[in-house]
């Protein structure tokens, strides 16, 4: 029986938010990919990383797009996280304050409320790792409070109830690009760090070695096509984000995910998993970080 003949399986893929990660498996979708391997797929968007691991540990959700650190968390917790597929190779997330904000950097922010998605999320991590850095602490220095996504972010920050927030791609270019209230205080996005991949358990791949493999082979063939036309991009920002008219910042979105940002060929990169042990390690010191060999899955890739 060919693949088209074939019942469609439909994955129930959860997204730690909407953001640029989400991009490629949109791609795979509007691009024909996943039905030609015989996938349909429903996309449930969570607030924050910590809620869609959850919701994968719990087996609601089938992969989540989330950060790998969450499958190293996994593997602390006996679960066995694995990184199917890489979506994203370097950090996705910059911190936006008022435009007439006096900071320049996060420094300037100590003693004050920032905004993060939730708690155990990236933002968390990325955080109180950006914290620890400037020789401070999280938990003294600065009050991390959970908001959620960039609309409330927005909120927050123009009510006064926190000094800064965490925004994601393309929740940056969209804000910067329709309003002149916000400003770039600090900015991660250059960071070499694995910020969104398919992630998913030990025994949902046991179970389903052949559907993760037509996953995986599905968002391969949409990452190619992305590097060989952006513009594929321009379709599924508009499914994301159908609010955002302004073709300049669909223009400034794709340019900026296409430079470096959406992994080439869905393999997560050594170095920036190892940039990932950094921060964990910073922020946790006894945390156990997974043998990179251990956390990617070769028998696919």
């Amino acid at each position: 029986m060919s693949t088209a003949q074939a019942q469609e399986t439909t994955l129930k893929i959860g997204a730690a938010q909407v953001s640029s990660g989400s991009l490629p498996v949109i791609v795979a979708d509007q691009e024909g990919l996943f039905k030609a391997e015989g996938l349909a797929y429903e996309r449930f968007d969570f607030k924050g990383g910590g809620p869609a691991v959850q919701a994968l540990a719990s087996g609601s959700i089938d992969l989540c797009i989330c950060a790998a650190e969450h499958a190293v968390r996994l593997q602390e917790k006996g679960l066995g996280g694995k990184v199917l597929v890489s979506l994203l190779d370097r950090h996705s997330y910059a911190m936006l304050s008022k435009a007439d904000s006096p900071a320049k950097s996060l420094i300037d922010l100590k003693g004050q409320k920032i905004g993060i998605t939730s708690a155990g999320s990236l933002t968390d991590t990325t955080m109180r790792y950006a914290i620890r850095k400037l020789g401070l602490n999280p938990d003294t220095d600065f009050e991390l409070i959970a908001v959620g996504r960039a609309g409330a972010q927005q909120a927050a920050i123009q009510a006064g109830v926190i000094a800064a927030g965490l925004f994601t791609t393309p929740d940056i270019q969209i804000t910067l690009g329709e309003s002149k209230d916000f400003k770039i205080v600090e900015d991660f996005r250059n960071l070499a760090y694995p910020t969104n991949g398919l992630i998913a358990t030990d025994a949902w791949i046991e179970k389903n070695p052949e559907t993760a493999a037509k996953v995986v082979r599905a968002i391969r063939a949409a990452l190619k096509k992305i590097q060989e036309d952006p513009m594929v991009l321009a379709g599924a920002l508009k499914e994301m984000f159908p609010e955002v008219k302004n073709d300049e910042i669909i223009q400034r979105i794709i340019k900026d995910v296409t430079n470096g940002a959406i992994s080439k060929d869905g393999v997560m990169p050594p170095e920036s998993y190892a940039v990932l042990g950094d921060m964990l390690r910073t922020v946790d010191p006894n945390v156990k970080i997974t043998a990179y060999n251990d956390i990617v899955v070769k028998t696919i890739q």
